[in-house]
């Protein structure tokens, strides 16, 4: 079995469990019903309140130009930090997705 440096085995059933510190690849993807520095504030301003890392921006508007998507890498000390994350991530005006 293929192991990710972020992930362990646990147990005999072979699932894995998400171990921090850890740093991934986040992608947020936001309706385009505000200009792309708007979205682009609103992320900035939730990773610098929670104080997360991050960097290597990168973002991608769909083919028409309803959406726009950012990937940001991002290290997360633990899970209740990743938690927040994600609850900030939902106050986001036109949010549809974040993994």
């Amino acid at each position: 079995m293929k192991q990710f440096s972020s992930f362990k085995t646990i147990g005999g059933n072979g699932h894995n469990k998400l171990v921090f510190p850890v740093t991934f690849d986040i992608k947020i993807i936001i309706e385009s019903i505000h200009p792309i520095e708007q979205s682009n504030a609103y992320l900035r301003a939730i990773f610098s309140q929670l104080r997360i890392p991050n960097s290597n921006w990168r973002t991608m508007h769909s083919a028409e130009g309803k959406y726009v998507s950012f990937t940001i890498q991002v290290d997360l000390k633990d899970n209740d930090l990743m938690q927040k994350l994600y609850s900030e991530l939902k106050t986001i005006p036109g949010i549809k997705l974040a993994l």
